[in-house]
């Protein structure tokens, strides 16, 4: 990936951002007006792409990432019922599954990888880990013979084509529906009290180092309230769609300074590890839906390697258990976080 380019719009910073959040709020409109699953979420995501490719997007600030992560959160957390916290004792052998389906993923891809023109084996590699961008883009930068630009190219690649395709996959299996939240809309004051609490919550969690900090924090405090009665009902709709809206900018904002050169030699082989990578996550999310008696949406969302953010809150446009797909998406996190160092070690010394 290229350094950003300057934005075309010769607006002040924040006026460019406000711009780009308003075409990715304009674009989730038309997609989910046309009745696309998670319209919100993977139109907002598209239409930020398509204004970064024109060089009209602005980069998102810290702010914004924090506003999309702790409105996702208190969103996520009021549709958390006791059925979900029931099923919480199949999560072990899930998450054993998933682990299994991690590590042939990135081995199966980096050996496509490895093999196509101008992909050293240490950027195959990188590339090929499931999620978990900026540590491995740490561990790869350490790396002389590491290609950044591919690394970063094929893992947003990934996550992008991910949340246009599982909408249309989760639709056709018929388990896609809008989430319906019971009970009447929390109040203001109710609201405010929750994603201040959940910015709280979340930055304290941020600054441990738990990945997805800001998100699972203001889960955390949305799901207690609720589960307490304090917050009788549910957000009102417009902080439901501008969550989406934001996550969906925040994905797409990645495109800002894309090197088209660069997909047109590097597009064969990363649509081919895309390919293979999902197929093997569909094969074992199969697998852990019949072995635990458990929805194949919900394992495929929770299988699938995208980002830990994007996927709960993509879960949770669709109608799944979000609680299961992002205690999934976290516990893939921290396995990549304790493996990757020595999995990478021992990649390296296996014979090409």
């Amino acid at each position: 990936m290229k350094r950003p380019d300057p934005s075309r719009l010769g607006l002040p910073p924040l006026a460019a951002q406000l711009f780009t959040i308003a075409g990715a709020a304009l674009a989730g409109a038309g997609v989910a007006a046309i009745g696309v699953p998670a319209g919100w979420l993977s139109g907002a995501m598209i239409g930020t792409a398509f204004l970064a490719a024109l060089r009209l997007a602005e980069p998102l600030t810290a702010p914004f990432r924090w506003a999309a992560m702790v409105s996702s959160g208190v969103a996520i957390g009021a549709a958390v019922t006791p059925q979900m916290l029931q099923k919480i004792a199949a999560y072990p052998l899930s998450i054993a599954i998933m682990a299994v389906s991690v590590a042939l993923s990135t081995l199966a891809c980096a050996k496509v990888l490895e093999r196509a023109p101008g992909w050293t084996r240490s950027t195959a590699f990188f590339a090929s880990v499931p999620g978990a961008l900026s540590y491995v883009f740490a561990v790869a930068a350490a790396d002389a013979t590491a290609d950044l630009s591919r690394i970063a190219f094929v893992q947003v690649l990934r996550v992008f084509l991910l949340m246009g395709l599982v909408p249309l996959i989760v639709a056709e299996s018929g388990a896609a529906h809008a989430a319906a939240l019971s009970g009447p809309i929390d109040s203001v004051a109710i609201l405010l009290y929750l994603l201040l609490a959940g910015a709280a919550l979340g930055y304290g969690m941020e600054r441990l180092g738990v990945a997805g900090g800001m998100l699972f924090g203001a889960m955390i405090a949305s799901g207690g309230a609720h589960a307490l009665g304090f917050a009788p009902g549910r957000p009102p709709q417009p902080v439901v769609v501008l969550a989406q809206v934001l996550i969906g900018a925040w994905v797409g904002v990645r495109f800002i300074g894309f090197d088209w050169r660069l997909f047109a030699r590097s597009a064969p082989a990363a649509l081919g590890s895309f390919f293979i990578a999902v197929g093997i996550a569909t094969v074992f999310a199969i697998g852990a839906g019949l072995t635990l008696s458990l929805p194949f949406a919900q394992t495929l969302l929770a299988f699938s390697p995208g980002g830990l953010e994007a996927m709960t809150l993509l879960a949770f446009a669709l109608g799944i258990d979000p609680l299961y797909v992002g205690a999934h998406h976290l516990a893939r996190f921290l396995l990549i976080s304790f493996t990757l160092p020595l999995a990478y070690r021992a990649w390296m010394r296996r014979k090409a």
